[in-house]
């Protein structure tokens, strides 16, 4: 195995970088129904197909009206405007008026001719079939909606890597997207290697421990996007090891393995990925606590094609990491490498992670040449009279290493710079938010 020195987190990614190319370039895309694409990244810029709306509308029951007719009326001084007729929902409207007259249109109708704005209704006195009084002045454009208000026809609305939301969904149907074209979700497998993990459903003896980081990992990889395609428990020894490896590899797009990362004498991750196929290994160890034992490989997998399938090789580079078997360690390299890895290189998504602002209750130090991901747990404090949030407030966890309590209380990290002292108590600083 070839000896390596430990990567900054920069690093790390300038070789995933080097290795993947541009964002998103390569990654498979499918087709998917408007209503299976919430939490989908979009392998296309969607652009709006028409002006929304496309017609000027009301946005209130009422009277449409020539703004000028209302100037300088009131309760006590009305005009008198004549009913020309009525807007009807869903239909053009063919209507045009003149000043000194009104026409009834109901909320999301279309303006008539020679209109300029609504009156509500509840300014509006019918004084017969014909005629109105109207006592409170408008202003043009008042009450209504111009065509193209929302958007224009043509006008760039998400970007090719979006990862689609709840609130996207009434945008897309209005542009009439009832398909769209998006990454198809990377595969990933996951090995759980260590002699001492056993099922969860099982209770565990002395030495033994349940297998939190198959299911925890699992987790977040499909928050971000992908498919889970295996998950095995594999022991630490090389055999077993190398062939669950080489299955997974061969069925998967990205191979995650837990524990068997660290410099024990059983820990065999790094000889076992770098048996697999060049480049192999190319980061054993990342300067950032926690997760400094982390391992980065890549495989090129080569498959045979054409009628003698042994003239043209296609390469099909896989990625496999090595995360600590400590469960927050594992998800904070899991957050800060493999995460970014498929958001970034897959589906070509450069949006900034949901972070906030938070007042820090105490000092934090650096971590010696270290990037450190300081756990904390989120606060609220508000007014006296307790109804508007003043600040968020950012209280460090403090945990042995291995603590799986840290999983219930923490809510994020603040990053800090391998080259700084730390944070000191009082101070404002950025928390990344974990599993939102």
């Amino acid at each position: 195995m070839k000896l390596l020195k430990v990567d900054t987190v920069n690093e790390v990614k300038e070789k995933l970088k080097n290795y993947f190319g541009e964002k998103g370039s390569e990654a498979p895309a499918e087709n998917v129904p408007l209503r299976s694409a919430v939490s989908r990244y979009l392998a296309e810029n969607i652009y709006s197909d028409m002006d929304i709306p496309h017609f000027t509308r009301s946005v209130v029951d009422g009277y449409a009206v020539n703004a000028k007719d209302t100037f300088g009326i009131g309760d006590s001084s009305p005009v008198f405007l004549d009913i020309v007729g009525s807007v009807e929902m869903g239909k053009s409207c063919n209507i045009s008026m003149k000043q000194g007259e009104a026409v009834y249109i109901p909320t999301g109708g279309m303006l008539p001719e020679g209109a300029d704005a609504v009156v509500m209704i509840e300014y509006v006195e019918a004084l017969d079939d014909r005629t109105i009084a109207v006592y409170k002045s408008t202003a043009p454009n008042s009450g209504i909606m111009n065509q193209g208000d929302d958007f224009k026809k043509g006008q760039l609305l998400f970007c090719k890597g979006h990862r689609l939301t709840v609130k996207d969904v009434g945008m897309l149907a209005a542009i009439g997207k009832d398909y769209l074209n998006v990454f198809q979700k990377p595969r990933v497998s996951i090995l759980s290697t260590g002699d001492e993990i056993i099922d969860i459903a099982k209770i565990p003896d002395q030495g033994e421990v349940r297998d939190i980081n198959s299911y925890t990992i699992a987790a977040f990889a499909e928050h971000t996007g992908a498919i889970i395609e295996h998950i095995e428990k594999v022991p630490d020894i090389s055999l077993p090891l190398r062939k669950a490896l080489k299955k997974a590899i061969a069925e998967s797009d990205i191979v995650l393995l837990s524990g068997g990362s660290s410099a024990g004498n059983k820990d065999i991750t790094a000889e076992v990925i770098d048996s697999m196929g060049q480049p192999g290994v190319i980061t054993h160890g990342i300067a950032m606590k926690p997760g400094k034992p982390t391992i980065i490989g890549i495989i090129d997998e080569v498959s045979k094609t054409g009628q003698n399938r042994g003239t043209d090789e296609v390469a099909a580079q896989k990625l496999v990491v090595g995360l600590p078997g400590h469960p927050m360690a594992a998800i904070v390299a899991y957050d800060i490498i493999v995460n970014y890895f498929i958001r970034q290189y897959w589906f070509a998504n450069n949006e900034e992670p949901l972070q906030l602002t938070a007042r820090i209750t105490e000092n934090v130090p650096g971590g010696e040449g270290r990037e450190t991901y300081q756990l904390v747990s989120l606060k609220r404090t508000f007014s006296k009279a307790g109804e508007t949030v003043q600040e968020w407030i950012a209280e460090p966890i403090h945990a042995k290493s291995g603590s799986i309590s840290q999983l219930m209380t923490a809510d994020g990290y603040v990053k800090i710079a391998s080259l700084s002292e730390g944070i000191r108590e009082g101070s404002m600083a950025e928390v990344t938010l974990i599993g939102r």
